[in-house]
């Protein structure tokens, strides 16, 4: 078989012009016209094996471990931290909920009002102890902030009266949203401290 090296149509071996541009076929050039098509053929096997491949060993490659939201900002993990506490709600009689949520909401300005006013409320308590763990923290945070400005220089006031500020709003904070969760009837852990027991 061979074909016109200027046009690429199919001649027969014996014909010297080609019939569709009328260029002269000679022996020589049919030969190398051949020759080349038969050793691209196994380069073009090549290829095709190596595509075929290629999407078998994407399958096998184990999936990457998915990596941390690039959006994601500090404020949206802390977020996150805070709506992600336990929730033992469920765990309480409704009842017990219904009847004492006002005396557990103020259980984070008195942690021990639950604990006169309706004694034997399993929420009540559950509330005292939050009151509490956020009086010890607000004690513990307090002595903190107090040993750390007095080593701070006096030329750097404004960074103690800044850690002061910020550790106080950040336990009030704390303070607030159990205030609302007791108010509003809901057993649920407190962002970092909620979860040790004092009072049982």
């Amino acid at each position: 078989m061979a074909f016109c090296n200027n046009c690429g149509t199919q001649v027969s071996e014996d014909t010297k012009f080609c019939a569709s541009c009328g260029q002269p076929v000679s022996a020589d050039e049919s030969a190398q016209v051949d020759g080349a098509q038969v050793q691209a053929q196994p380069e073009q096997q090549a290829q095709q094996e190596q595509a075929q491949a290629q999407p078998q060993a994407q399958q096998q490659a184990p999936a990457a471990a998915p990596s941390a939201t690039p959006g994601e900002s500090a404020i949206d993990k802390l977020k996150t931290v805070i709506e992600n506490t336990a929730d033992e709600t469920s765990l309480y009689d409704p009842a017990d909920i219904e009847k004492n949520k006002t005396m557990s909401g103020l259980a984070y300005i008195l942690f021990f009002l639950p604990l006169v006013a309706c004694p034997d409320s399993k929420y009540g308590r559950f509330h005292a102890n939050q009151g509490l763990i956020v009086l010890i923290l607000g004690i513990a945070a307090g002595i903190v902030v107090n040993v750390i400005t007095s080593i701070i220089p006096r030329q750097l006031g404004l960074i103690s009266t800044l850690i002061s500020s910020i550790v106080s709003l950040a336990v009030f904070a704390i303070g607030i949203l159990g205030l609302i969760n007791g108010f509003s009837g809901k057993a649920k852990e407190l962002p970092f401290i909620g979860k040790f027991r004092i009072i049982k």
